[in-house]
């Protein structure tokens, strides 16, 4: 991946933009380019497991689950539509990884759960992505990574309510 310089804000931002702030500005495009840059990497580990970032994710919430999920807790959970969750779990129960249930219930339902192989495929890949985040946020000392989750709490509150 090629080195990029961090994002910057032309000096005269705020003259254009009056109501504006050029540090939010800098910070959202920033944030917005390391998330970016944390999937592309995510998911080249992922590569050789042949799964997506978000395939990981429904692997991981289903593996770390002590009991069947319905599809629209996946989604909720997620952020992502019902109908992402459904191509998701095709490809995942094509491979064997999950399998769908009846609710015992309620008729209209059905539950999601892992299956054995897809709980040996998250085992397999979830020390490969935490070893690399290990070594990814060793850039940041234990306090800076305290005030990242921090500040990070912070604005996804202030995202939520504020819109």
């Amino acid at each position: 991946m090629p080195n990029q310089s961090p994002i910057t804000i032309a000096p005269d931002f705020e003259t254009r933009y009056p109501d504006s702030s050029a540090r939010a500005t800098e910070c959202a495009m920033n944030l917005v380019f390391t998330a970016d840059v944390l999937v592309k990497q995510v998911s080249r580990l992922l590569q050789q497991f042949e799964l997506t970032p978000a395939s990981g994710l429904v692997l991981n919430m289903l593996a770390d689950s002590p009991s069947p999920l319905p599809p629209n807790e996946i989604a909720d959970r997620l952020i992502i539509t019902r109908a992402t969750v459904t191509g998701l779990l095709d490809s995942l129960e094509r491979r064997g990884y999950v399998r769908r249930t009846p609710h015992p219930s309620d008729r209209r339902m059905l539950l999601v759960e892992i299956t054995q192989a897809g709980r040996e495929t998250a085992n397999q890949y979830r020390p490969v992505i935490h070893r690399q985040q290990k070594i990814w946020f060793g850039s940041l000392d234990e306090n800076e990574q305290q005030q990242l989750i921090s500040s990070l709490h912070s604005l996804q509150t202030s995202l939520i309510n504020f819109g």
